[in-house]
């Protein structure tokens, strides 16, 4: 299948490819892993004229820390944050990031991409909503920080402007006694969309026992990731047992706003609650490391 005719664009800095998206705007599509783009591409769904390439833009790209959290570029591929050591509370990225296609589209699929497509499925969606994520958008001479937990509208959309680029993904410094894990159910192991995936970070007081904060996040189980937030605040204040995690997984699968696509609504809202449960017991193995 031939792909339409367009303008192929490589800038070589953030603030380069800026002038590109504010001069052509919504005619141009970013190009920065390609997984998404190209198949659409190739389906004509988008038929943009102009293509605007990142894979010469490195500042967009890697880690860093300092004392307000982590830093990770856009371009970050899911391979490279598979391989990072983000902490007890970041496993549940990285272990996310390690479901994501198989090796070879890990190698080339970037965090950013990931979010900017606002697939329901988006398996580093969830883990990033349960870290309490935000992204930064850039266009010329101005930036503009955005909760990921606003970022989402509907399937395949979000709140970027056509002249915005997503630059850096910003996790803020959790407390001491955090832990994180992810759950994901596929038809296959690889290559395989999410049919419901959990990501849960938990933190622990000083006792190691009770529960000082607790978010838990969905995918594939409404028109967009979502957080089960009165499945965290059930939690909140309690000890950590297998009986309050039971509790808070039935209060997931009932946040759950499955649309029935790929499987019935009530076979996604019953694995909402068992992998809400496996997904917190793990975290609370992260958080006693």
């Amino acid at each position: 299948m031939l792909l339409p005719k367009f303008d192929y664009n490589a800038p070589a800095t953030l603030d380069e490819a800026c002038r590109m998206m504010a001069g052509y705007g919504d005619r141009a599509k970013l190009l920065a892993g390609g997984t998404d783009l190209l198949i659409a591409l190739k389906k004509k769904t988008v038929t943009p004229t102009q293509v605007v390439a990142l894979n010469r833009v490195d500042e967009i790209k890697g880690f860093l820390s300092d004392g307000d959290g982590l830093f990770i570029g856009a371009r970050t591929t899911a391979a490279e944050i598979a391989l990072s050591d983000l902490g007890p509370a970041g496993q549940a990225l990285t272990q996310a990031a390690s479901q994501v296609g198989s090796p070879l589209i890990r190698n080339l699929a970037t965090i950013g991409g990931n979010l900017v497509t606002a697939m329901p499925a988006a398996d580093m969606a969830p883990p990033l909503l349960a870290l309490q994520a935000s992204v930064v958008l850039q266009r010329i001479g101005e930036q503009r920080e955005v909760l990921l937990s606003d970022f989402f509208i509907s399937p395949g959309e979000q709140v970027m402007l056509p002249e915005e680029i997503m630059s850096m993904i910003v996790l803020p410094r959790l407390p001491e006694g955090c832990g994180g894990a992810f759950e994901k159910l596929g038809v296959r192991k690889a290559l395989e969309r999410s049919i419901v995936s959990v990501a849960a970070v938990i933190s622990l007081a000083d006792d190691g026992r009770t529960i000082q904060g607790a978010r838990i996040a969905l995918g594939a189980v409404a028109p967009t990731p979502m957080l089960a937030q009165e499945a965290g605040a059930a939690l909140c204040g309690r000890k950590a047992t297998a009986k309050n995690f039971a509790v808070a997984a039935e209060i997931a699968a009932r946040e759950a706003k499955p649309r029935g696509l790929r499987t019935s609504p009530v076979y996604s809202r019953l694995m909402v609650e068992q992998l809400t449960l496996r997904a917190l017991t793990r975290a609370l193995e992260a958080a006693n490391l």
